[in-house]
């Protein structure tokens, strides 16, 4: 496996440093003025590599052991972003909702089956143009779109999940918001959520006997 990464790559003076499924044992290679680590079995160098790779910007690359297809991406974050890989309740969360080769390849392969390598660890304003590069060159089989930047919607799922949730609005912002809800048509679901959430005196009528009963909530009345 090592022997056809190297011989794919075509940079000068590159370090490459090659973890085994042995995560204490390392080989490397003078071979580009890039540092290209490359974690053989992803399982098995799972600590090793969140650990290594925290607060690391850069360009990553999966390749399947028994196809030898690959993915490239990239984050700000590397740690951050690789641990999502590991876990499979979030790449079953992700690839119910969206569409994902690689999310697919891994449930199906299993990370041992995998090799993590580390391309490049960059700039933040190098990334995108970087991740670009690796593309363009290595053409990985599991990249849906070959647009460098416009991964699908689970691409920073979290971190957008989390400005939404942590931002703050203007006056001005708040006011339009409450003046478009005005305005807005109701689904009969969305009416019936409103009506259970506000306060309500309820009567019901028996039209048989004629028997009225009040209640203090749409709740009640249900019951």
């Amino acid at each position: 496996m090592i022997k056809n990464t190297l011989e794919n790559i075509h940079f000068k003076s590159q370090n490459i440093t090659y973890f085994e499924k042995n995560p204490k044992k390392a080989k490397l290679f003078h071979f580009s003025s890039l540092n290209i680590i490359i974690y053989d079995d992803a399982l098995s160098n799972k600590n090793k590599i969140l650990q290594d790779n925290k607060q690391r910007c850069g360009v990553y690359k999966w390749v399947n052991k028994i196809n030898s297809k690959s993915y490239i991406g990239s984050s700000v974050n590397l740690s951050s972003r690789l641990s999502h890989y590991f876990s499979l309740n979030y790449l079953a969360k992700i690839t119910s909702k969206y569409k994902s080769k690689i999310y697919n390849a891994l449930l199906a392969h299993g990370h041992d089956n995998f090799q993590l390598e580390i391309l490049e660890v960059c700039g933040r304003s190098d990334l995108i143009k970087k991740e670009q590069s690796y593309i363009d060159y290595f053409k990985p089989e599991y990249n849906i779109l070959t647009k460098a930047g416009s991964s699908l919607h689970f691409k920073h799922y979290e971190e957008t999940l989390l400005k939404f949730k942590s931002r703050k609005l203007s006056d001005e912002a708040r006011s339009n918001l409450i003046k478009a809800k005005v305005g807005a048509v109701l689904s009969p679901l969305a009416k019936t959520n409103q009506l259970l959430s506000t306060s309500y005196t309820i009567t019901l009528k028996n039209v048989e006997t004629n028997y009225t009963r009040e209640y203090s909530s749409i709740r009640a009345a249900a019951r």
